[in-house]
């Protein structure tokens, strides 16, 4: 019983050793954002805070990259892939022989105006038996398209023309 009596305080101790907590002086103060005036802002010390590059996540994007690189340069073709593929028929050429040939020359006409670095050449080369050009275009979009009844029928016979020869 008297040993109890002498080992209770060394019992107690570690308790209450536990109970108080200590800190130390270098105490980190997280970054925390506070509401200031215009004028406190402006007494605060801002500057320019430079990029900093980890060269180990940079290598290590470049490895992946390269490994991309490599691994679709080296890709295999099985038997079951090469049967899948789908090659595009080269497009056949329109056959103009059953056209006139004064329709014949001006749908060819108006092909080379599109396929020239103006594709608008095309457009206005379709245009040009209905009497419209660059120079009258102005014209047209301030008043709107204004076309001769006599052209329009002039146009008309002539696409019928080109088809009765079929």
């Amino acid at each position: 019983m008297k040993s109890l009596k002498y080992l209770l305080p060394f019992a107690i101790l570690p308790y209450i050793g536990l109970s108080h907590a200590y800190a130390e002086e270098d105490v980190i103060q997280l970054p925390t954002i506070y509401v200031m005036a215009e004028d406190e802002l402006s007494e605060e010390q801002v500057g320019f805070v430079p990029f900093q590059e980890n060269q180990q996540t940079r290598q290590a994007l470049q490895r992946h990259i390269d490994k991309s690189q490599t691994d679709l340069q080296n890709t295999k073709v099985n038997e079951q892939t090469a049967q899948i593929m789908d090659v595009q028929a080269a497009a056949t050429a329109p056959e103009l022989s059953k056209v006139a040939p004064a329709l014949q020359r001006h749908i060819l006409s108006v092909t080379e105006g599109f396929h020239s670095s103006d594709p608008t050449n095309g457009a206005f080369k379709m245009l040009e038996p209905l009497g419209l050009n660059r120079d009258n275009i102005q014209g047209i979009r301030e008043e709107g398209m204004k076309v001769k009844m006599e052209d329009l029928i002039k146009l008309q016979n002539m696409l019928q023309q080109s088809l009765k020869i079929q």
